[in-house]
């Protein structure tokens, strides 16, 4: 029994491919592609085009010799260190004099004691006018006392503004006597070898970051295409995808298609081997031997023909059919004809044409007249095995063998009908299991076919 084969519908995600969108999405990405190439090489010949790596040996050496400058400039510092102290000290001496006279100059707004004595004269006359009121003169009172404290202070502003004067003297002093030259020397050369110095780091940086913009630019383009590659690939791979998703079904619909036809022709070849096979039981049904009887009937009358007629010495008028219907009808001999014995010359041949024309008649007598039986009625005696009469005498022989013959046929007739069933019910089981077998066979060399693509879609 053959399995139902029904065709696959189309799933609803799986689409026949646009060829034609996916020609021109895959047109504009090359384009795009292309541009982006041509920006990236344009920044790599730029790259090509730098000039070398700045020598830094330059800045090496002056690198080593501001450090020698340095050390030069710490000796000559230590050498002299004495002499700073003692600058140092005269300095620090110098400043506490100035703050504090300036501190007693905001207390006391005098600089000369002339300033001092002319302010006390001044209130001492106030009051001895006795013009002032009682508290005006207590303030002038405390006021002159005050200055009177402080007029010895006064003088010693004097005495320390000279202190200052001799210290800044000394301090120029040694100033003086200070050899500079050298360090001025150092110190010039050192702010030049600098300049120098930093206007190498300049260019450097500046070349650096020409230089690193340029390989930024070759990265970002490099994504770029990256990012296109991976689109291309990505739209590649989905116009792949749909189109196997698309022909496997299309591939699956034809094979069921073909497979339906492959049962449509099986079940016909089917029915027509059914029909065969009824034909052949209804056939074997049939009663045996009936060809055979009639044969034998026809047979006898026939020969019965000649002996009826031959007292009239007259061939029969026409000749019975021997064999079934579907046998050639033997030939009527025209009236008067006589029966002679058969001949290759006069018979498959006919006469010859140098010879005279052969009467149309001719005469017949008695009981030894030979026979002219037609081939047709021949092939009838040979069927049933029977001697064909060359003699009109030889009729009655004949006729008994014919009567013993359907006898037989009639007497066998029940058996040969059963054994024919028989064999046609055998011949049909026979085919019925070879079928059968043919059918399992396929089946199991499906299934074998079927479990290695299983396996291979379960990995």
């Amino acid at each position: 029994m053959t399995t139902e084969i029904v065709l696959p519908t189309l799933p609803k995600h799986v689409k026949k491919p646009d060829d034609v969108a996916f020609k021109k999405e895959l047109e504009t990405l090359n384009v795009n592609i292309d541009k982006l190439k041509k920006q990236s090489d344009a920044i790599k010949e730029k790259i090509n085009k730098l000039p070398a790596k700045t020598d830094n040996s330059r800045r090496e050496d002056i690198k080593k010799e501001l450090s020698d400058l340095r050390d030069k400039q710490a000796g000559l510092k230590q050498d002299r260190q004495t002499v700073y102290q003692q600058l140092d000290a005269i300095n620090n001496s110098i400043r506490k004099k100035v703050s504090d006279v300036k501190s007693f100059q905001q207390r006391v707004p005098f600089k000369t004691v002339a300033d001092v004595d002319v302010r006390i004269k001044e209130l001492e006359q106030k009051i001895e006018s006795g013009g002032a009121r009682l508290v005006e003169e207590k303030k002038m009172l405390q006021e002159v006392s005050l200055l009177k404290r402080s007029r010895a202070q006064v003088e010693g502003l004097d005495e320390q503004q000279a202190a200052i004067d001799r210290e800044r003297g000394i301090l120029n002093e040694i100033k003086k006597n200070i050899d500079d030259s050298e360090a001025k020397k150092l110190s010039k050369r050192y702010e030049d070898l600098n300049e120098e110095f930093t206007k190498l780091n300049t260019n450097a940086k500046e070349e650096r970051e020409s230089r690193n913009k340029l390989y930024d630019e070759r990265t970002r383009l490099k994504g770029l295409l990256d990012a296109e590659f991976d689109k291309l690939r990505s739209l590649r791979d989905e116009h792949r995808k749909a189109n196997d998703e698309y022909f496997t079904f299309v591939r699956q619909y034809r094979e069921a298609k073909r497979e339906l036809e492959r049962q449509r022709k099986i079940q016909q070849d089917q029915e027509r081997k059914q029909e065969k096979l009824k034909e052949e039981l209804e056939l074997a049904a049939l009663p045996a031997f009936e060809h055979e009887i009639n044969l034998c009937d026809n047979l006898a009358n026939f020969l019965q023909q000649f002996l009826d007629k031959s007292s009239g010495d007259v061939t029969p008028a026409s000749t019975p059919t021997p064999t079934s219907a579907n046998a050639r009808q033997p030939e009527p001999l025209p009236e008067g004809m006589i029966l002679s014995k058969k001949t290759d010359e006069n018979y498959f041949v006919g006469s010859k044409k140098k010879g005279k024309k052969s009467s149309a008649k001719k005469e017949v007598t008695g009981d030894d007249a030979s026979l002219k039986i037609p081939l047709p009625t021949m092939e009838g005696f040979f069927q049933i095995k029977v001697t064909i009469p060359t003699k009109v005498s030889e009729i009655p022989v004949t006729l008994d063998k014919l009567k013993e013959r359907k006898q037989f046929y009639i007497e066998e007739q029940p058996k040969q009908t059963e054994a024919n069933k028989q064999r046609a019910q055998e011949k049909i089981n026979a085919l019925l299991q070879k079928e059968k077998e043919e059918e399992e066979s396929q089946q199991q060399e499906a299934q074998q076919d079927a479990e290695p693509a299983v396996a291979v879609a379960e990995e």
